[in-house]
């Protein structure tokens, strides 16, 4: 396997979803090629890192739903606005 051909598939074998013998070349090549053996290090430790993490409470979830549609509002009105600005009403 060559670098790109690792950079397609690895976050599917890091993920535990690739069948063993694409895991068994993507392996091959990480422990020869220094860059992708870094990025493979990288996305282990930010897997290992939300793994860690908690779930957001109800509360949290709740004040990123209501922020999320503020965005989907205030970006409708926006869109509206900007249209009208464009045909010169």
């Amino acid at each position: 396997m060559n670098c790109m051909q690792v950079a397609r598939v690895l976050q599917t074998c890091l993920d535990g979803e690739a069948d063993e013998a694409t895991v068994r070349r993507v392996a091959d090549h990480v422990e020869d090629c220094r860059r992708c053996g870094l990025e493979t290090a990288v996305y282990r430790e930010i897997k290992n890192s939300l793994a860690r993490r908690q779930a957001p409470d109800e509360t949290t979830m709740g004040r990123l739903r209501a922020f999320g549609n503020t965005l989907l509002t205030a970006g409708s009105a926006e869109e509206c606005n900007g249209a009208a600005g464009l045909d010169g009403a």
